[in-house]
């Protein structure tokens, strides 16, 4: 028999973790804080990737536009496309937002603004992780196209 599965919602989630941990609000919002930084850390992860696309295409990219009008098409748009993850990484996980700034409020609300603020970084990741996905993808296009016209005939 399977059982199934729904996320909690922000309510339910406070309600749980102030459950789950004695009503300790502290400790909560050092494990939502913690979950936080396990975000930036893997947005540093996507932005080391995307550099590294973008210093390999200063090295390659004229190469691969040589090898073909849709290997150039595919190496800009995978570029732009790796470019627009980057940025919006940038934007919607790494932008500071500190949880010691929220006004003045009882605990579980406070906790309900720190859970909106990982979702709304949680969803900027998710976003930023399919855009480079597919931006690789097009800039593999791209070698492949390259190495394949390279082949010996």
């Amino acid at each position: 028999m399977s059982v199934v599965r729904r996320a909690a919602n922000a309510a339910e989630e406070a309600d749980h973790l102030l459950a789950f941990y004695g009503d300790d609000a502290p400790r909560v919002m050092t494990r939502l804080e913690q979950q936080l930084t396990n975000l930036a850390s893997r947005a540093q992860m996507l932005l080391q990737l995307a550099g590294l696309t973008i210093t390999v295409t200063g090295f390659s990219g004229a190469n691969i536009a040589r090898s073909g009008w849709l290997a150039a098409v595919l190496v800009v748009s995978g570029l732009v496309t790796v470019l627009v993850a980057a940025s919006l990484s940038m934007g919607g996980i790494l932008r500071f937002e500190w949880t010691t700034q929220l006004a003045p409020c009882p605990p579980r609300d406070a906790i309900l603004q720190v859970i909106a603020l990982r979702n709304r970084k949680t969803k900027a990741f998710s976003r930023s992780l399919a855009l480079l996905i597919v931006g690789l993808s097009l800039y593999i296009g791209s070698v492949a196209i390259l190495l394949l016209s390279n082949l010996p005939r």
